[in-house]
């Protein structure tokens, strides 16, 4: 379902200064929007409405306008200059977006263009590479910052154990980071596009986007807090990277931004301010140093004019040591630690198992989230081998529509062009799901393709591919239901061969007929020759088969007030409202088995 592009911009705001030069910048956008005031009126908000909120009102805030307005999907914090200081508090407050004031055409441009673009899936695909670090690439489009950006914090969250505060300020920096590099980049240019990685280092997590921009040099951008800057819309995304991360780099030309979110606190950070006051209480003379990859570190220093004579070396990680160096306690250098340097050295103990834990989650969590990644890279082109059902269109009406109940799943469907005009339809439906039922699935999809193209009929093509799947069924310990027919619109027929499966229907005026299973599933036992059927077929008639995880205890059709017989009942008939009506009538968080359906009518 897509939604059509907003009339009108709204803007809640007593200046009308802002409400003039939002209404100006708006004659520069496509399509060009109404623009009123909703200040001291009443006005009918409607869904597609974008409302633009100057956040120095009394009461201006994320949620009391929720309240007010309802969960409106377009609300849009407009930020002046004067008030960037108060910018994380804005931000928090869960707005949909944000403007700075002077406005900038690009950035309302964009923000429009986010808010105005239909409402469907866009292809997202993120991947992985040998060493655990996320990749993604999107057009260099508006409509795709705002998914992509969801999809990276949600993996990021993962990765690297976020907390809240955390994937807040990924998330919002990150948009910036996005937003800045489509805006000012690479531009709107056909093919152009925007680059986005993140990988966990020894550091924390660290995201960069690179553009195909010229660059810029970022010492050159004024602060935007500052009296050459406050009343200018420039400069303030470099602010905002530089407030919500904790620390940010540009690559030597300027169109590569990387982004460090360290998230945990080093232990050894947290304790640095209590060394000082440990030493004066203890009177122990000590230096404490970090050493990795040759490398060391002084983390304190109060070993005084006199040099360490005895040493404690900690390892914390694969990589890293942790030296604390004292003097002896008296005179006596026999003598083992006094207690002082007995007890800070099991304070330092502890501090390195603690870390030495942190860095062994963090390599299960980047283990996790590669095979992760691998299981969704491999679903997305699991779902690509099944074929469009548009592509279709001029030989009969179909929807079809597979989910798989892990990553990876065993269900499908297929659709073949035939010749004088006749269309075949294919489901099936492997006896397990997850990577060994997705190998199944990919050879019968495979092997379907050429036994459709070169056999004479239904009970033909099951016989081929019987012949081609058997072998692979019996060494996974598997079978298969599949269900395959041919409608002939010249003869006004459907013709086909069922083997095992059993939800499939003619749908007619008149009532509902189950086309039944004419020979077991392919594996159970050797079927040296199926059978098929020919039926009649109206041009009202449509045909459904689905596969059992949609059917979860009983039949969806043998229920008279389940979603599907509701729709049924009410003259939906249509193959894209019986698809939909079968999805609607499951329940998504308990299902445990994959979920396809296709149904078709001229």
């Amino acid at each position: 379902m897509t939604h059509a592009a907003p009339a009108r911009i709204l803007v809640l705001s007593s200046r009308p200064d802002i409400l003039s030069d939002v209404g100006e910048a708006a004659q520069s956008l496509d399509p060009v929007p109404m623009v009123r005031g909703l200040f001291g009126r009443t006005l009918s908000i409607e869904e597609d409405d974008l409302i633009i909120v100057d956040v120095a009102e009394p009461r201006a805030t994320a949620s009391y306008l929720r309240r007010r307005f309802g969960e409106h999907p377009g609300l849009v914090a407009l930020i002046e200059g004067a008030w960037v200081k108060k910018l994380g508090a804005t931000l928090a407050d869960d707005w949909d977006d944000y403007l700075f004031y002077p406005l900038n055409l690009n950035e309302l441009g964009l923000v429009w263009r986010r808010h105005t673009v239909p409402a469907e899936a866009l292809d997202l695909t993120l991947d992985v590479d040998e060493l655990g670090r996320l990749h993604a690439v999107i057009p260099s489009d508006g409509a795709y910052q705002r998914p992509v950006v969801d999809r990276v914090v949600e993996a990021c969250r993962h990765l690297a154990d976020l907390d809240g505060a955390s994937s807040f300020r990924l998330r919002v920096a990150l948009a910036e980071a996005v937003a800045n590099a489509i805006l000012y980049g690479s531009g709107d240019r056909d093919g152009a596009i925007v680059r986005i990685t993140a990988a966990v280092e020894s550091d924390g997590l660290r995201v960069s986007v690179t553009d195909e921009g010229d660059g810029f040099d970022p010492t050159r951008v004024p602060d935007p807090t500052g009296p050459e800057g406050i009343g200018r819309s420039r400069g303030r995304g470099l602010f905002l990277l530089r407030e919500l991360s904790d620390a940010v780099e540009f690559n030597e030309v300027g169109n590569e931004v990387s982004l460090l979110f360290r998230g945990a606190v080093d232990p050894l950070v947290r304790i640095e301010p209590w060394l000082q006051p440990f030493a004066d209480l203890t009177g122990l003379d000590f230096r404490l140093d970090r050493m990795r990859e040759g490398a060391s570190t002084c983390v304190f220093d109060a070993s005084g004019s006199n040099r360490a004579a005895r040493d404690h070396v900690v390892a914390i990680g694969p990589d890293g040591l942790l030296r604390l160096e004292y003097s002896g306690a008296g005179p006596d250098d026999s003598a083992g630690p006094e207690p002082a340097a007995a007890l800070l050295a099991g304070w330092l103990e502890a501090i390195a198992e603690s870390e030495e834990s942190k860095e062994r989650l963090i390599e299960r969590r980047t283990r996790r989230a590669r095979m992760v990644a691998e299981l969704e890279s491999a679903r997305d082109l699991q779902l690509r081998l099944l074929p469009a059902p548009g592509e279709f269109s001029d030989l009969a009406t179909v929807a079809a529509r597979c989910e798989p109940a892990l990553s990876l799943g065993g269900d499908f469907y297929h659709l073949a062009r035939l010749p004088d005009s006749r269309l075949g339809l294919m489901i099936g439906d492997v006896s397990s799901h997850g990577p060994s039922a997705a190998l199944i699935m990919a050879l019968t999809l495979s092997a379907a393709a050429v036994a459709t193209a070169s056999t004479s009929g239904p009970a033909a093509t099951l016989d081929a591919l019987h012949g081609q799947l058997l072998s692979a069924l019996e060494s996974t310990e598997m079978y298969m239901t599949l269900f395959y027919a041919v409608l002939d619109r010249k003869g006004e027929s459907l013709t086909f061969a069922n083997a095992g499966h059993p939800y499939a229907y003619r749908l007619a005026e008149d009532g509902v007929e189950r086309l039944p299973a004419l020979d077991p599933p392919i594996g159970v036992v050797v079927v040296t020759k199926h059978q098929e059927r020919e039926i009649a077929w109206r041009p009202t008639d449509t045909l459904l088969a689905f596969t059992d995880g949609l059917a979860e205890l009983r039949d969806p059709l043998d229920e008279s007030g389940s979603v599907i017989r509701t729709s049924m009942t009410s003259g939906a008939l249509e193959p894209a409202q019986l698809v939909e009506a079968l999805f609607a009538g499951t329940d998504d968080e308990m299902r445990l088995d994959d979920r396809t359906a296709i149904a078709a009518k001229w």
